[in-house]
């Protein structure tokens, strides 16, 4: 069982970070729904970064590969929202 404090104190902030946003967007439905692939893609990193601190306990392989699944995502899911917010910019 290998721990590295970096990937534990990066799943913290990362919660932290959502938590924030979750509380400064919450009553903002119109935002929300605007900037919904750029919320998936940042729970996207924050899910690589859990399956980071697993990999360290069970299945490495198996773990790892979701880690890096979920990171390919959220580029996939960033690009999707900036071409959401160009074409509401239009």
């Amino acid at each position: 069982m290998t721990f590295q404090e970096s990937e534990i104190a990066n799943l913290i902030l990362g919660v932290v970070s959502l938590l924030i946003l979750e509380f400064v967007y919450r009553d903002r439905k119109r935002v929300k729904t605007r900037l919904k692939f750029i919320y998936l893609g940042f729970l996207l990193i924050i899910s690589g970064y859990i399956f980071t601190v697993i990999e360290g306990v069970l299945w490495h392989d198996f773990f790892n590969f979701l880690e890096h699944l979920s990171y390919a995502l959220s580029g996939i899911s960033f690009a999707a929202g900036c071409w959401v917010f160009k074409q509401d910019a239009e």
